[in-house]
């Protein structure tokens, strides 16, 4: 299946599969990884009944680097509390209270309405990198994309129109002198410039443009700043790539400058102090 506005898009510009890894479809940050990139998402149970998430406890004891994403969140990200305050408040407005409705039964019904929209919203954002995954790994969109592929649509045009072709994909990068991994999205040639690309969704009403957060710049800066194999020598560009979760359009471009990436990676360093302060772990024994 692919996209009909993509038809003059060759496969020329995509990866071989045999380059492109498996996707982390895991939202919540959690994830963690040894010091040589291999992921450490889960462990076996003691009792071996199966696998469970990985703890703080395990990572000291494996001497695991936490995630990039697991990092930023040690600091409040204002806009993105303003839109999970805002889920709440229209899950009220879409779900009144019942009358005799206990209080109490009524914050759980609307933190459970809140929680599904936030889920969908994460849903949609793994199911647009699978697809441009896809895209990197056969030049196709497989018939399980359909429901999104208009999304997938604005993509292609992106890539047609800024002569982008993709290098590495899903690629896990690591800094062990910091003391962290994580999953970059993809390093591409984008109008002739080798350019590290991190791609998000968000929910950008009629008539408005995304945010591109702080904490998006912080990510990127610590993506570039760590090493995996076969590495460009150098990343000259830095781009973030906004989706409409909420409606097909065209793909929103912020290409961070110099002194917002080198500010995001002062600001993610000391991301990475306070991280290892409040849980007592220093990975590898290596202060920031």
């Amino acid at each position: 299946f692919r996209p009909s506005t993509t038809r003059s898009i060759t496969t020329s510009m995509f990866l071989d599969a045999a380059q492109v890894g498996p996707r982390e479809v895991n939202a919540d940050g959690g994830h963690w990884y040894y010091p040589d990139g291999r992921p450490c998402h889960t462990v076996e149970r003691a009792d071996g009944s199966g696998e469970r998430n990985t703890t703080l406890r395990d990572a000291r004891k494996l001497g695991l680097l936490p995630s990039v994403t697991k990092i930023t969140k040690i600091v409040d990200n204002p806009g993105l509390s303003r839109w999970k305050q805002d889920r709440l408040v229209q899950a009220c407005i879409d779900n009144p209270i019942s009358p005799g409705e206990n209080p109490d039964s009524y914050r759980e019904r609307i933190k459970q309405a809140a929680q599904r929209t936030m889920i969908d919203a994460r849903v949609f954002g793994s199911k647009f990198h699978a697809a441009v995954e896809t895209l990197a790994n056969t030049g196709y969109i497989k018939s399980e994309f359909e429901d999104i592929w208009e999304w997938v649509a604005g993509y292609c045009q992106w890539v047609k129109d800024n002569d982008v072709r993709v290098l590495q994909a899903e690629v896990t990068c690591v800094n062990n002198r910091v003391g962290y991994a994580g999953q970059l999205d993809a390093v591409a040639k984008v109008r002739g410039v080798t350019t590290l690309i991190d791609y998000k969704s968000q929910s950008v009403g009629e008539g408005k443009k995304p945010n591109f957060y702080d904490s998006w710049g912080w990510q990127l800066a610590a993506y570039r700043e760590a090493n995996w194999p076969d590495r460009p020598i150098k990343i000259k560009q830095v781009i973030s790539l906004a989706v409409n979760s909420q409606r097909p359009e065209e793909i929103w471009e912020k290409v961070w400058t110099r002194s917002e990436l080198n500010d995001a990676w002062k600001a993610f360093r000391y991301s990475a102090k306070v991280w290892q302060a409040t849980n007592s772990y220093t990975p590898g024994g290596r202060k920031v």
